[in-house]
């Protein structure tokens, strides 16, 4: 009988689970018998530590896992907050003594008394867990994000209802705010936000995208009713005309566990919130209050100690005992449950789609462990089960994903928030309006504030470090006072005095701080007693709220006389016009450096050159940097904004700002056109003035969709870079490659296509600084392998080459960074070889310049590869290099001088070449040194700079000015 060769099921989509980890800002230094100080205790007793737990027992287990979470400001700062660290500790104490109590109270229980015993020692489990990390449990999450199982992403600074603030200098002050102490927690900036409700109107994302957010949540309805229609409906993200991707929330697993009918939290078999020994004891017994009232509020109001004993058990008021094996049981099979209803949406979504789907299944943390007691277990149970059976479904980060589909179609989004009828409803109705013109109020007095002491000059009374932190303080009260927690909890009707006296509290302090900085008279004393009160954001600017300047409608220099004397400088030689729609600091993709790099490099070989580009806040409309005359244009967006529309109106722009500089007397000798987004102007420039121009195609849109284009606006731009292409004198691409690609599928001639590579900046020479990562032993011989997880980077052969290796050098140890959706499916290909193989997952920058300089060398084994970055990257580190013979890799180094040339897809090859190199490691070294000769020569922008600017001097010539010659 035929052996049959079982195949594994192609993975189909991937799950993002979402934990929105938030509370506000109810540190009250002064007490500690408040009862909303009680949520963050509860939070951390039932929620986070509980998470912790469990991350740490699938980290144990090698289970690889991905987790999202994003955490506000607000909670950050209650988790790094001495005082509040303490008060927990005090918490925990009583509860360990309480428990101990019950034991005593219930001895003779035999139902409850079980559970009593288990409560002890789960609150001393958590008190060791706590005091494993001393309290910083930020510290915690990050070395989970640091390994690469979750991804953290910010919040709003104080959560507020961004929709409803009235002006730009608010929401972006919230946001810089924010991110700032981001970084200050997690070393780094976020490439994500939550925006607090997922509450979203039109222009958010502009302003998301000057503080560097790539990504953001959104309510589904933001996605579905989008303008135009997005063609991957819900199943993939949509990108903003700002160039933001925004992950619309799935409604179908969000309904399956927040459902208050049907979903999985109201089980039987779960514990129930509602029965807590601080509401059932002593009602009718003086012993049983006396027992009891140590644990409840000093004011004896009664609130939820965490000691409860029943399970739901039926729609009724009937409960009987807790079954925690029960639960568990219970907690498995409905991981089971959502794990199979999401197999089967991505194999839905999967035979439609063009990529693989993603589920984005977002969630309130506190839902999982305080809401929903066994809800960190479920976590766990999912998490093992999707590792253990991943063919259909894999978890994933906003961020792995983006890295996979960089991609996406642009639209513009619908108002929305996940709140009631998926708007403002909950934060604006008749039981909170009220709270609004005082907030707007605010806003605009601190704008003016700020603007007029933007450089704390005009107060001769005042002294300059009183003024800045009176400022500051008076930024932290109205931002405290925008919480979106006051006005949902007005709109709840729960703790509804609470939330008003915080919002009237808050206003109350910013006018006071106000009115003393009006009158130059502040009360230093006063001021240092509400800096100890509200101490969150120790880095707060005031100047985030310095008033923004609009943009104006006419893009031109505003003084003539400037605009005449920029003439007289730059008519002496010719006067080249680079087109690109982005240029730093506007940065969305990597066409913004490439033109950067490009045109300083020209200019530093004596070319006049001017970028053509579009305004970005904070950045002048124009400056001469590095040699480079840089016009921003503001564009005024007309009716749809969707991407391919905006480009249109940018071109216009363009068009006017480059007819005026020629009528005013200005130099234009040749255009030089940056992708398909500047064709207008260059074709119009060009044909008006009869000005040579040049195009540089970075990438074409049937190379993006492999050769298949699907919708109406992919077949547009195929066209629009076909006319592009046609018009320009000669066209420039990054590698061979890309100029057959170009030459076939725009029937171009082959001399009108020009091959200038792709540069690269070489890193400082600080090298021995950086640290060698933890996992490395010093005896391993790093191969270092970095690429996207797909199929056709070969990483599949580099790992069967491993085997090989072993038997002629033991200490070789393979490093596999970055991810993709064959991750799972190369760890279990790689499992047998046990710790020689080891997965990075996605690494930022600051990493992978540590594992560049740990490898002893660097393997690129694509089977498919247009030009090969990775390879420079590696040349521009000394590292010995091994690479395929393929694609535009292969034009990159010569075999046996720069490095060698492996065979594709061919393992006995890869491992020759490797074992080579290993045993041979002086002989390795000459040859990374040679390769970093040739990226010298080669590689480096100035060198390619020189190339171009032959090819420019070709078309342009001197013409004088008619001006001149009657002058």
């Amino acid at each position: 009988m035929m052996n049959r060769i079982k195949t594994k099921p192609e993975l189909k989509g991937y799950l993002a689970l979402v934990l929105h980890a938030h509370l506000p800002y109810i540190r009250h230094h002064d007490r500690d018998d408040y009862l909303e100080e009680r949520w963050f205790h509860e939070a951390m007793t039932e929620t986070y530590l509980p998470l912790i737990e469990v991350m740490e027992r699938l980290v144990a287990d090698r289970i690889d896992f991905r987790l999202t979470f994003s955490m506000t400001p607000t909670l950050l700062s209650l988790f790094a907050d001495p005082l509040m660290q303490e008060r927990y500790r005090t918490y925990l104490d009583k509860l360990v003594g309480l428990a101990d109590k019950e034991q005593i109270r219930l001895q003779n229980d035999t139902a409850l008394l079980p559970l009593a015993k288990r409560y002890s020692e789960r609150f001393r489990e958590l008190q060791a867990l706590y005091e494993s990390f001393k309290g910083n449990i930020i510290a915690k999450f990050k070395q989970f994000q640091d390994a690469g199982y979750i991804e953290i992403v910010t919040s709003a600074a104080t959560h507020g209802f961004l929709p409803l603030m009235k002006t730009e200098e608010a929401i972006k002050a919230q946001i810089v705010t924010a991110v700032r102490d981001y970084e200050r927690h997690f070393d780094h900036k976020p490439r994500g936000i939550w925006l607090p409700e997922c509450g979203y109107t039109l222009g958010i994302d502009r302003i998301l995208k000057q503080c560097g957010i790539d990504f953001f949540f959104s309510d589904s309805t933001a996605v579905a009713f989008a303008s135009p229609q997005p063609n991957r409906e819900l199943c993939a993200p949509l990108m903003t005309p700002y160039g933001v991707t925004a992950f619309p929330r799935d409604p179908e697993s969000a309904s399956q566990v927040w459902n208050a009918q049907e979903g999985y939290p109201g089980d039987f078999n779960y514990r129930e919130y509602y029965r807590d020994i601080g509401w059932d004891l002593g009602w009718n017994q003086i012993e049983e209050w006396e027992y009891i009232r140590p644990y409840v509020l000093p004011t004896y109001e009664r609130v939820n100690t965490g000691i409860k004993y029943y399970r739901i058990t039926g729609k009724g008021t009937h409960r009987e005992p807790y079954r925690p094996d029960w639960a568990q049981d219970k907690a498995a099979e409905h991981a089971g449950n959502f794990m199979f209803n999401r197999q089967k949406q991505a194999e839905h979504w999967h035979h439609w789609l063009d990529r693989k789907p993603i589920i984005v299944s977002p969630y309130d943390a506190e839902l999982f462990g305080h809401w929903w007691y066994e809800g960190p277990l479920w976590i766990e149970m999912l998490c093992r089960k999707i590792f253990k059976d991943q063919h259909t479904v894999k978890m994933i980060t906003p961020s792995e994903y983006l890295q996979e589909y960089p991609l996406a179609d642009v639209g513009k989004l619908n108002e929305s928030s996940w709140g009631r009828n998926h708007s403002a409803e909950v934060w604006l109705q008749g039981k909170n309006d009220w709270i609004y013109r005082h907030l707007h109020q605010a806003e605009e007095r601190m704008i003016r504030l700020a603007t007029k002491h933007e450089h704390l000059a005009g107060h001769k009374k005042l002294r300059t470090g009183l003024l800045k932190r009176s400022l500051n303080q008076a930024a932290r009260e109205l931002m405290l006072a925008q919480s979106s927690d006051w006005a949902f909890i007005m709109d709840s009707g729960t703790v509804v005095d609470y939330a008003v006296r915080r919002t009237k509290d808050h206003l109350t302090c910013f006018h006071h701080l106000c009115d003393q900085i009006d009158r130059e008279q502040i009360d230093e004393v006063a001021l240092a007693a509400l800096e100890e009160k509200d101490n969150c954001f120790p880095e707060i600017d005031y100047k985030d709220y310095v008033m923004i300047h609009r943009l104006s409608p006419i893009p031109i220099i505003p003084d003539l006389n400037e605009w005449k004397a920029l003439q007289k400088e730059t008519k002496h030689r010719p006067n080249v016009f680079m087109l690109s729609w982005e240029y730093p600091p506007k940065q969305v993709g990597g066409l913004s450096r490439a033109v950067h790099e490009l045109s300083e490099a020209l200019a530093a070989e004596g070319e006049i050159v001017h970028v053509i580009t579009t305004s970005h806040y904070g950045a002048p409309y124009f400056e001469k940097l590095n040699g480079v005359y840089v016009h921003r244009l503001p564009v005024e967006s007309s009716g749809d904004t969707h991407f391919y529309h905006w480009t249109f109106e940018m071109n216009l722009a363009m068009i006017d700002h480059l007819v005026r500089w020629k009528e005013h007397g200005g130099r234009i000798d040749l255009l030089h056109a940056h992708d398909w987004m500047v064709m207008h102007t260059a074709r119009e420039i060009k044909l008006s003035y009869g000005i040579p121009l040049v195009a540089t195609i970075h990438a074409t849109e049937w190379g993006r969709n492999q050769g298949i284009l699907y919708s109406d606006l992919q077949h547009k731009i195929h066209q629009t870079e076909w006319k592009l292409t046609y018009e320009a004198s000669r066209v420039y691409v990054c590698s061979a490659y890309m100029k057959d690609e170009v030459q076939r599928i725009f029937s171009l001639p082959h001399e009108k296509v020009a091959v200038y590579p792709n540069g690269i900046r070489i890193p400082s020479s600080n090298t021995g600084l950086v640290k060698r990562p933890d996992f490395l032993n010093e005896k391993d011989k790093v191969v270092f392998c970095i690429g996207r997880l797909v199929y056709e980077k070969g990483v599949q052969v580099l790992i069967d080459t491993m085997p090989n290796i072993l038997s002629q050098v033991p200490e070789a140890r393979l490093v596999i960074a970055g991810s993709g959706p064959m991750e799972q499916e190369l760890r279990n290909r790689a499992a047998h070889l046990g710790d020689r193989v080891w997965f990075t997952g996605f690494v930022d920058d600051a990493y992978r310049a540590q594992l560049y300089q740990a490898a002893d060398i660097c393997v690129i084994p694509s089977l498919y590869e247009p030009f090969g970055i990775v390879a420079l990257e590696a040349m521009a580190h000394r590292k010995p290099l091994i690479l395929s013979d393929t694609g535009g890799l292969a034009e990159i180094i010569r075999h046996g001088i720069d490095g060698y040339k492996a065979l594709p897809g061919h393992v006995e090859s890869l491992a020759w070449h490797i074992t080579e190199m290993l045993l041979h490691p002086d002989q390795a070294a000459k040859m990374a040194d040679t390769a970093f000769h040739t990226i010298q020569q080669q590689y480096q922008w100035s060198r390619i700079a020189k190339n171009i600017q032959q090819e420019y001097h070709k078309l342009t010539y001197y013409q004088p000015d008619w001006a001149d010659i009657k002058g």
